[in-house]
């Protein structure tokens, strides 16, 4: 979690970088934006391993993954890669440009699948700490503990989920051009509450 709130941080300060060549140049600085759109990558690859980690229970539960949640991982990960890379597509090209469509769609679906798909080893671990309180033993207090945990913890991924990629983009909808930026502020700070909430 440590890497991906480090990641976040260079990817802001990359971005930034990049705004201020544009706004003084008029073009951004190639080697800014190649470093930005890496680091981006990488902020996203993490994000999402973490989510199905912790997700998971993985050092929490169990220190093992199963097959289905290994088999989870194993998707997410390229899939969250090809929607980096088709964002990436999307904010260097022109809406104009015929591909333009067709990455944007592509961007849109993938995404939406992988947040799916992070939920579920949440719903599995939730579960299977149901099923653990029900045999009565000397540690049911810890597991209805862990059970509270992991459902807050479902609650805040699904909120960040529908905050970040679905109510962000009606609101980008509605906005007038000029406060366009409001989006990426209400996004950045999302993020933020649920990094903070996270890991508290």
């Amino acid at each position: 979690m440590v890497a991906l709130v480090f990641a976040k941080c260079l990817a802001c300060f990359l971005h930034a970088v990049d705004y201020y060549f544009i706004g003084s140049h008029g073009t951004p600085d190639q080697a800014w934006a190649v470093l930005w759109y890496i680091i981006h990558l990488v902020r996203g690859v993490l994000l999402f391993i973490s989510l199905a980690l912790i997700g998971m229970g993985f050092a929490f539960i169990k220190h093992v993954l199963s097959y289905n949640e290994k088999l989870i991982l194993g998707t997410v990960v390229p899939l969250q890669i090809l929607a980096n890379v088709a964002y990436i597509i999307i904010d260097s090209s022109e809406e104009a440009e015929m591909n333009y469509g067709t990455w944007k769609k592509i961007l849109i679906f993938v995404d939406l699948l992988c947040c799916g798909a992070i939920i579920f080893p949440v719903m599995w671990s939730i579960r299977h700490l149901q099923q653990a309180t029900e045999r009565s033993d000397n540690k049911t207090t810890l597991v209805l503990s862990q059970l509270k945990l992991f459902r807050h913890f479902y609650i805040l991924v699904v909120v960040y989920i529908y905050v970040t990629r679905i109510a962000l983009k009606f609101i980008e909808v509605v906005l007038p051009f000029q406060y366009a930026w409001c989006t990426n502020f209400m996004d950045e700070i999302a993020t933020i509450v649920f990094f903070l909430i996270t890991g508290i």
